[in-house]
């Protein structure tokens, strides 16, 4: 199956109807978005399709990159810019083979639903022990459901045991891509346009366009830098900046001689050619050191921290984490990067345009996947000398609220227990309560800062630090009682109350910055 040419990818057209489309389709502007089977493909096949242009369509500069967005894209040109790399697109029996190791595998062989990162492992398997998600639900795929399904594991590869890597940005990271919701009059922009606004020009991504045959870029197109020994890293030295976008940490060979006829079991097609099993190995390519353009970034303040990708956790991702996402922002503990792709954009924005942010990943534990997330959030367009005052307003409401959120954590667990610092329990539900209740109030309070044009906070991070306080004194009044675990001590939860929900003092909390403060 040729990958650039083959209708492989399902798609949604403006008119609400359901296709395949092939890359080289990308010109027609009927088709809207794809409509992948999992929310785990529909960020792999996006993923897929910005690094196919990245690599082989992008500008050299700004001027290049608005003829395309003004011209838009012909299949000619799609056709011409695509044939070069067409070799390494084959996805097959055959090497080399999209996503797949150069050489024959003598390793172990597995289900191909072991490609899903729920699915139960071989130990899971076992020792019977796959108790919420069942063996046996996924036995066997479609070629296209196949290839979507390598390259989500090769892009979010958790940790797998002994040898098995993880993906070029660690194990489930958080990808960022800016969206477009509406151009000019078009409440439905076609897909080649929310696809190249997360495309950078050449001299800004300083990312010269690939070469089709080279394994420094694809490097499924030579034997595998194995990584038995320690030392068997790979750093970004080692490769072309490009195999960012085509990292291939695991060793996987899906047997092509053995098929089956049905329906598959991800998107319910009829194929001729089920695929049922696949070879695995470990001590595939060890990434180290590597920056993902589609990831945000945090490294520690402290001396010596490795910077490392955002990745997935318990709960998602919360409005506290919408700052560092965007624009950007420094904790006394990290300092947080947005991902290249959306601080470009940022810098360069659209006019006639109206742009959001999609955060997806999966939140794993070690080699278990415990959720998938996705966050749709808001892009401001700031003008670059307003950006340090809406960071530093918005950091100043961030920290006050975690404040907040610390002080009502403490005060719940003292109304709830005779003895809390022992208290045992999941308590993330009230944090998870917390964000998820303020966002709103939070988004209104984006807005202000936006519109404020004296350089002056202090009335909007008092007015905010009042509304925090009294949402977290209604929160708990709210679930102060509501302990099943404990018998109910009303005079414990008034102490409680007494002690932690008192109306915030003036000299407690940071009042803002007067302008002349703001400017410095």
């Amino acid at each position: 199956m040729q990958l650039l040419t083959t209708r492989w990818l399902p798609v949604i057209y403006r008119d609400g109807t359901y296709g395949k489309m092939a890359p080289t389709d990308l010109a027609n502007e009927d088709i809207v978005d794809i409509a992948a089977p999992r929310a785990d493909f529909q960020g792999a096949a996006w993923q897929f399709l910005i690094g196919l242009l990245q690599t082989s369509l992008a500008p050299e500069d700004w001027f290049g990159w608005d003829d395309v967005w003004e011209e838009g894209l012909t299949t000619q040109r799609l056709c011409d810019a695509f044939a070069p790399f067409e070799s390494a697109f084959v996805f097959g029996p055959d090497a080399p083979s999209f996503m797949q190791d150069f050489q024959p595998l003598e390793g172990e062989t597995v289900s191909v639903a072991t490609l899903l990162p729920e699915i139960p492992g071989q130990q899971t398997l076992k020792r019977n022990t796959d108790h919420f998600i069942k063996r046996g639900g996924v036995e066997t795929m479609c070629p296209h459901c196949a290839a979507l399904a390598l390259f989500a594991l090769q892009l979010n590869a958790p940790s797998g045991g002994k040898g098995y890597r993880t993906g070029l940005r660690g194990g489930g990271p958080i990808t960022t891509l800016v969206t477009l919701h509406q151009y000019k009059d078009d409440l439905q922009p076609p897909l080649w346009r929310k696809l190249w606004l997360n495309v950078m020009p050449q001299q800004v991504g300083r990312l010269p366009i690939g070469r089709g045959d080279d394994p420094y870029v694809f490097p499924w197109l030579a034997p595998t830098r194995t990584s038995e020994n320690a030392s068997g890293i790979t750093t970004p030295e080692q490769g072309d900046p490009l195999q960012a976008y085509w990292g291939m940490p695991r060793r996987i060979r899906l047997d092509f001689d053995h098929t089956r006829s049905g329906e598959c079991d991800l998107c319910g097609e009829a194929s001729d050619a089920l695929l049922d099993r696949m070879a695995v190995k470990n001590y595939g390519i060890n990434y180290e050191g590597w920056r993902h353009p589609l990831t945000p970034y945090r490294t520690p303040q402290k001396e010596g921290g490795e910077t490392f990708s955002l990745k997935g956790q318990p709960g998602g991702l919360m409005w506290r984490d919408w700052l560092g996402l965007s624009l950007g922002c420094q904790s006394d503990n990290n300092h947080e990067r947005p991902a290249q792709v959306v601080a470009v954009h940022l810098d360069n924005p659209l006019e006639e345009s109206h742009t959001g942010l999609w955060a997806f990943g999966y939140d794993f534990d070690n080699m278990k996947a415990r959720c998938w997330y996705e966050h749709h959030l808001p892009l401001l367009r700031i003008p670059s000398s307003q950006q340090p005052f809406v960071r530093q307003t918005l950091q100043s409401a961030a920290a006050c609220a975690a404040r907040a959120l610390s002080t009502l954590r403490t005060a719940l667990k003292e109304a709830w227990f005779d003895n809390p610092k022992h208290a045992s329990g999941d308590f993330s539900f009230i944090d998870a309560d917390f964000w998820q209740q303020t966002q709103p109030d939070f988004l209104a309070l984006i807005a202000q800062v936006k519109a404020t044009t004296d350089g002056d906070d202090r009335a909007l991070l008092t007015g905010w630090q009042g509304h925090i306080w009294r949402f977290a004194r209604r929160y708990f009044d709210q679930h102060a009682i509501s302990n099943p675990q404990e018998q109910t001590d009303f005079s414990r939860i008034m102490r409680a109350r007494k002690k932690f929900m008192a109306p915030p003092s003036d000299g407690k909390e940071r009042k803002g910055k007067k302008p002349q403060e703001a400017i410095k």
